[in-house]
């Protein structure tokens, strides 16, 4: 027995009319879930950037001993500047160096008036090859003579991706516990139409309607639940990105955004998602009340 889309689609509403408050609750749960879910991604997404840019510009500073000589920073500075892993380094001296403290702290005249030249230590300022190679720089160089100290941003990047984990691991299992109740309402939403309709169902069977004839109206309205749940997750994504930014961690020299073009790309990925809760939720309610 065909179906026509026609027919399907007049059972559809049918039935969710008839269940008005278990599909919008469906609805709910998986707007809920959907908009925890792409909150966590974008969320992930802007912190692998903002990792990326701040890592795509760390920098290894080799600050020199005030008794070091000639001979041994040059030498230092050509074995520096002969490893694969360096990119560009400099060398700055200590008048340099004051003039960008003096930048960096233009804002505190009495600090900068108690600070001579001659207090600031020369350096070698490394950009590397590979941001992920920054540790060679230090078991190199560390406790070599001249060297004072080695200064890198480890521990920066070390933090920023920390965050990332935890709020991928964390935001994931809040968003798959949420998820899997989204699944289980919409196949009890669809479980409870087919029992309001259990003799009509019989008797359609009877006459020859196959399973699929059957089936057909229940998916497209669990189909629909799901795409309702996810349009409006993503329309919650929309005002939510302030917000989500501002959660975000802050760096000195980089700002943690979520931007407009990734709510959309998310938005898509959320609307297939819905999509795929609804047909599994229909499928599940199916599967135990029809006779197949």
């Amino acid at each position: 027995m065909a179906i026509k889309l026609d027919y399907a689609i007049q059972e559809s509403v049918t039935n969710m009319r008839r269940n008005l408050f278990m599909t919008l609750a469906a609805v709910l749960v998986v707007s809920l879930s959907l908009f925890l879910f792409g909150g966590v991604f974008l969320l992930r997404n802007a912190i692998a950037r903002t990792a990326n840019l701040f890592t795509a510009q760390v920098r290894v500073t080799i600050f020199l001993s005030a008794d070091i000589s000639n001979d041994e920073r040059e030498a230092l500075f050509e074995e520096v500047n002969a490893m694969p892993e360096v990119a560009k380094a400099e060398y700055e001296t200590k008048q340099e160096a004051f003039q960008r403290f003096r930048e960096l702290f233009a804002d505190q005249p009495a600090l900068i008036e108690n600070t001579t030249p001659e207090a600031l230590p020369e350096s070698f300022r490394i950009e590397l090859a590979d941001p992920r190679t920054f540790e060679v720089i230090r078991d190199r160089f560390d406790g070599r003579p001249g060297v004072e100290e080695i200064r890198d941003e480890r521990e920066t990047v070390k933090a920023l991706f920390s965050v990332a984990d935890s709020l991928r691991t964390g935001g994931l299992v809040m968003s798959l516990v949420v998820g899997v109740a989204a699944t289980v309402l919409i196949a009890t939403t669809i479980r409870m139409a087919i029992y309001a309709r259990r003799r009509e169902i019989g008797i359609m069977k009877l006459v020859g309607a196959t399973n699929w004839f059957i089936r057909i109206p229940f998916m497209m309205e669990g189909v629909v639940q799901g795409m309702i749940g996810a349009v409006i997750a993503v329309l919650l994504l929309i005002p939510a990105k302030p917000a989500l930014s501002s959660f975000g961690p802050q760096f000195e020299l980089f700002r943690f955004r979520v931007t407009y073009p990734d709510v959309i790309e998310q938005g898509i990925w959320l609307l297939a998602a819905g999509i795929f809760v609804g047909a599994l939720g229909s499928i599940v309610g199916l599967r135990k009340f029809l006779d197949v």
